[in-house]
């Protein structure tokens, strides 16, 4: 069983074009799995974003616990620049099992208050199988809301990908987690603008070298 499907897109270099037109004008939140999220299109159906990918954003301990998460709404993923992993993890009710869930504050609400809390532990433990998927630049994926990935961030270089919301619930987000350690929590920090500066600086000599 999957629920990741991929699929090339035709339309990639027109949406590097466009991005990069924009780029100067997005409005960045730091969320701490390694990513930079701004709005093109916010408070209508599909929302859209775009998300900048960088391990000089991953907050420490985050890609040990903290980082599976599911969404509040169905995903269409287009990597515009540099390749995504994508990790699902299907999980199964086990009494030993080594994974639990936790309820938090969706992204939106716990970036305006630096906290993604308030958070509640949910009854039972699972176990995990996980698939994982290279989405390369050029190529898009679907992901369904209320099912768990992560997306590891590269060791090495920069991902940009434009990402579709569509039919989203006012919901709290969940967490799976491993037992054996507490989860990181994706906000809850200062942003360094130092540091987003320079991320979208080489976001953008990406995009451009992406449409010459």
């Amino acid at each position: 069983m999957t629920f990741t499907s991929i699929f090339a897109n035709p339309a990639a270099a027109a949406m590097r074009a466009l991005v990069l037109s924009v780029l100067d004008g997005i409005k960045w939140r730091h969320h701490g799995i390694g990513v930079l999220q701004g709005y093109l299109r916010e408070n209508v159906e599909p929302e859209v974003r775009i998300h900048i990918w960088s391990r000089r954003l991953l907050k420490p301990g985050m890609d040990v616990s903290g980082d599976s998460h599911d969404h509040r709404f169905d995903m269409v993923s287009h990597v515009l620049c540099g390749n995504v992993e994508h990790e699902e993890l299907i999980e199964t009710p086990d009494p030993v099992g080594d994974h639990a869930l936790m309820t938090v504050t969706h992204a939106r609400a716990a970036a305006d208050t630096k906290y993604h809390g308030p958070t509640m532990s949910l009854d039972g433990r699972f176990s995990v199988v996980r698939k994982r998927y290279t989405i390369r630049e050029g190529w898009s994926y679907s992901f369904p809301s209320r099912h768990f990935h992560r997306s590891p961030v590269p060791m090495e270089g920069l991902a940009v990908t434009c990402v579709e919301k569509h039919q989203q619930q006012d919901a709290p987000g969940r967490l799976i987690y491993p037992v054996t350690h507490e989860p990181v929590m994706a906000f809850g920090h200062d942003p360094d603008p130092e540091t987003i500066k320079a991320v979208v600086s080489v976001a953008r000599k990406r995009l451009e070298k992406g449409t010459e």
